[in-house]
């Protein structure tokens, strides 16, 4: 938790030297304790010194006086040992406790005692005369060794007394003093604008140290910090520019409450959160009463024509439709399942109670994906465009709807005449063969005009009759293979093939998606016309070849014929467009208009290479198949 204006305040150097002096007391008080031990110790040792060295240099001395009963030299000799360091009492008894001789007395009650029996020896036996008892006064060593620690206590207080004085100086000159002018300069910036942030002016005589460190990466994060700020607030105010000049309605929602609902409801809905909205639709309108709209643009209130903002958010019930409903619905599906995303069709009513369709695109800004305090929602008015869409739907049924009827009066008119074509022909013969004998020659020239046109209007009718079965908007879409069906449309023209002794190459071809007849009638046309129009006297020679490629397949059909002049590499794909008169190559002149149509139903391109001068080659492009 960060500190408040409240707390009382602890400058560092106060924490560091407070710190300090805790821990060199502790230290000093250690160092006491060890001295008094360690001088209490030497002290016992001493004494233990003393009781060794009166035992050898005045016990022989005693045991005889106690023998002779010399009680002067007694006196004086206890007056001896009284004398050495830290000995209170020492005195003399006789083998039955009484006191012989005597000197000091027993200052404290905590003591050390030596006692030495006094032995002599008399006719051969030794015997205890009495005994020599040598006192020891602990408290005094006490005493001492507590004096002298308390003196070294005192000389280490007054030591880091003076040390942390020096060193709270120091550490206020070089530490406190930086760091406070660093706090202040920084306060002071918050009433400056951002936009003319003064850099920390760091002291010319600073050393090459952590603080200088410290103050130079402080400067580097206040530039870093005003340029981000200022990078900030000028994408900031581009953003705003483009959402307030967006020919996109937008709004700037707050989903938070509504989110916070919906985790409140998962307990009480269970998995099924679309069946439980189903149950209670009134939950729909309770959580859209929870949305916070934080800002709108000015396309939103064009949209819904409402004058300005105040009347658009006072009046947003009635912009509601059941269709904005089920989308808002939709929008809480998304939150349920935690997608950041969604794409739903809608309506909006206006203020003046107009209806119109939209495009509801709900998105969460990256940051605000954990609460949805920010929610973007545009509506894409497409009314114009719905209503578009239902007019080209409208016209392209109408136009399917006459094109099958033209389809099926083309059908009916083809088949139709062929009955009076073959009248024609049958009776023109009947009258050759009935009035043969008696034609001249100029009414002969003329039945066979009409005999030769009538047959000319047959095959017209046939080919007519075959354009108008490619019937139908979509070809047959299913895995064909071409091989198979070049194999299938050479076979049909084995007789043609045989009678003009050409020659058919197939090479590798590729798998198209499309109608296996249709495929079939189209290489059955080419390649009747690659025999159709050979060269005279040259048996023809036909190469049917494919390159697949990310464009699609590429199929040719090349032939060694006569060729097709670069000016009407176009016309000869309309229906009845001839080049060569009839008694030069016969046929209806339909077979490349088949073609064009059947790939055309592929989605495909079919066309004449227009730079072929010996003979002819049409390219067919079908598109890619699908991936699986």
């Amino acid at each position: 938790m960060p500190p408040t204006s409240e707390q009382s305040r602890m400058p560092v150097a106060h924490r560091l030297l407070a710190r300090l002096g805790v821990i060199g007391t502790v230290i000093a008080l250690a160092i006491s304790a060890i001295v008094v031990l360690r001088d209490y110790d030497m002290t016992q040792r001493q004494v233990a010194e003393v009781f060794e060295q009166i035992e050898a240099s005045y016990l022989p001395s005693v045991t005889e006086h106690v023998w002779l009963k010399d009680h002067d030299h007694l006196i004086h000799l206890m007056d001896g040992i009284r004398h050495f360091p830290h000995i209170q009492l020492a005195e003399t008894q006789d083998e039955s406790g009484a006191v012989l001789a005597a000197s000091g007395e027993r200052i404290g009650a905590s003591e050390l005692v030596r006692r030495y029996e006094l032995r002599r020896t008399y006719l051969g036996r030794s015997m205890v005369i009495g005994n020599l008892v040598v006192s020891a006064n602990l408290e005094e060593m006490r005493l001492q060794a507590t004096e002298r620690a308390f003196l070294a206590l005192l000389s280490n207080v007054v030591l880091i007394a003076g040390v942390l004085g020096a060193l709270y100086w120091q550490v206020h000159r070089v530490v406190t003093r930086p760091l406070a002018r660093m706090a202040a300069h920084a306060r002071a910036q918050r009433a400056v604008r951002s936009d003319h942030l003064v850099p920390f002016p760091v002291p010319a005589n600073m050393h090459n140290d952590e603080l200088f460190d410290l103050a130079s990466a402080y400067t580097e994060l206040h530039l870093a910090t005003q340029t981000a700020f200022l990078q900030v607030r000028d994408s900031e105010s581009r953003l705003r520019i483009l959402f307030d000049s967006s020919p996109v309605s937008l709004w700037e929602e707050d989903f938070s409450e509504v989110k916070r609902r919906v985790d409140d409801l998962r307990n009480e809905t269970g998995a099924d959160f679309d069946s439980y909205l189903s149950r209670h639709p009134e939950r729909v309108l309770e959580l859209a009463a929870l949305v916070r709209v934080i800002d709108v643009n000015a396309a939103t209130l064009a949209l819904h024509a409402a004058p300005d903002r105040q009347a658009l958010l006072g009046n947003l019930v009635t912009t509601f439709t059941p269709s904005s409903l089920d989308a808002f619905r939709r929008q809480l599906l998304a939150i349920w399942a935690g997608e950041s995303e969604v794409e739903v069709e809608g309506e909006v009513q206006t203020l003046t109670g107009c209806r119109r369709q939209v495009v509801v695109h709900w998105a969460v800004p990256p940051g605000h994906t954990e609460r949805l305090d920010r929610v973007i929602v545009a509506l894409e008015d497409v009314t114009e465009r719905k209503a578009a869409e239902q007019r080209l739907s409208e016209t392209i049924g109408q136009l399917l709807q006459a094109n099958a009827e033209l389809a099926r009066i083309t059908e009916i008119a083809s088949h139709d005449l062929q009955e009076p074509v073959r009248s024609v022909v049958s009776f023109s013969q009947l009258l050759e063969r009935r009035l043969g004998q008696t034609l001249d020659d100029e009414c002969r020239e003329l039945l066979g005009y009409l005999m030769a046109a009538a047959r000319r209007m047959r095959d017209q009718a046939q080919g007519l009759l075959a354009y108008a079965r490619i019937g139908g908007v979509n070809a047959a879409a299913e895995p064909v293979a071409l091989g198979e069906v070049v194999a299938e449309a050479v076979a049909s023209l084995t007789e043609a093939i045989r009678d003009s002794r050409a020659v058919v190459h197939v090479a590798p071809l590729p798998e198209v998606v499309g109608d296996r007849a249709e495929l079939v009638e189209l290489f059955r046309q080419l390649l009747a016309n690659a025999l159709k129009f050979a060269l005279p006297g040259i048996p023809p020679v036909v190469t049917v070849a494919a390159l697949e490629d990310a464009k699609g397949a590429h199929v040719t059909v090349n032939d060694n014929g006569i060729g097709i002049a670069p000016t009407y590499a176009e016309d000869v794909f309309e229906v009845f467009r001839k080049l060569h008169g009839p008694d030069q190559y016969p046929g209806a002149g339909v077979g490349l208009a088949i073609c064009r149509k059947i790939v055309n139903r592929h989605q495909g391109f079919v066309w004449v290479d227009r730079d072929r001068r010996d003979g002819c080659t049409v390219h067919v492009l079908f598109p890619p198949r699908p991936l699986a």
